[in-house]
Order: structure tokens, then C-alpha cells, then sequence
């Protein structure tokens, strides 16, 4: 049996490993609230996310946006109109594709994509301050295993 896109194991994990992961889930979305506001933009998460993704691969279509970010093509339209109001993005008909809508950054949206990388920088700098130096390569192993496993393997 599937959910979204991911089928039932067959077991269930252990429960400090639940438990880890619902404390991290919980923490890096109160961390990414954070990170949208100290952008010192009138941001959501998501918007601020957008805003990095389009900052790192520059032209994305709506729809490819919208799936890195696990969220609906409508969700993430209706999200890039309101980017598209205050001047922090541009979208043009896709290039390749008449049906598709491709986003890029505008000059204003390229200083608030870096002003919210800064900002996660900052924070996670903070972070690796709190763990002992000689665990550090190993917490930044097992955060790129992990991400591996929640990108589906397109790391």
C-alpha cells in the first residue's frame, strides 16, 4: 500500500529513531519559519525556498518547482504570483514548452534568495558550533545519506 509516494514498509522503525526524526522534522520547520523571516522579507517558507531553488538553477517551469518542493503545481502557482507582486520573480511562457511556465529571479529576488542563504548559513553554522568538531564529518554523513533517501535517490 502506497501513501503519496511512499509504500508502507514492512516494519515499523524503532521508536528513537521515530521519535529523532519527528524532533528533526518538527525543528528544521520551525528553523525554516526562521529562515524566511530574517530574510527581512515578508516571505513563507515556501516562498523563501522557491527563491533559493530559482537562485541555484536559475529558469525552473512552475510545474518542476512545484515538485521539488513536494507541493502542488496550484500550491506553487499561487505562491509564485504572490513573488511575482512584489517583484521578486518574472514568468515567461517555457521556452521548449508553449504550456509550461518558466520562473526566473529578478534583480530584487537574486539579493533576497542570497539574504535567505546568508541566513540559513548563519544558522547552521550555529549548529555545528553546539556538536563536538570530531562529529561533525559524521552528523554531515548521515544528513547526506539522509537526504539521499528523502530526494528518492536524485542526489
Amino acid at each position: 500500500m502506497a501513501i503519496g509516494y511512499w509504500a508502507m514498509p514492512d516494519h515499523k522503525p524503532d521508536a528513537r529513531t521515530l521519535k529523532a526524526l519527528q524532533g528533526v522534522a518538527r525543528s528544521l520547520s520551525r528553523l525554516s519559519r526562521e529562515r524566511a523571516r530574517a530574510a527581512g522579507a515578508d516571505l513563507t517558507p515556501q516562498q523563501a525556498e522557491s527563491l533559493q531553488l530559482l537562485a541555484e538553477r536559475g529558469v525552473i517551469s512552475t510545474s518542476a518547482l512545484a515538485l521539488m518542493l513536494g507541493i502542488d503545481p496550484s500550491t506553487a502557482s499561487r505562491n509564485l504570483a504572490g513573488l511575482e507582486r512584489r517583484g521578486y520573480i518574472v514568468r515567461r511562457r517555457g521556452a521548449e514548452d508553449g504550456r509550461q511556465t518558466d520562473v526566473r529571479l529578478t534583480a530584487r529576488g537574486k539579493r533576497t534568495a542570497e539574504a535567505v542563504s546568508n541566513g540559513w548559513s548563519h544558522v547552521v553554522a550555529s549548529l555545528l558550533e553546539r556538536l563536538p568538531r570530531p562529529e561533525r564529518p559524521r552528523v554531515a554523513d548521515a544528513l547526506d545519506t539522509l537526504a539521499r533517501v528523502l530526494d528518492g535517490g536524485h542526489r
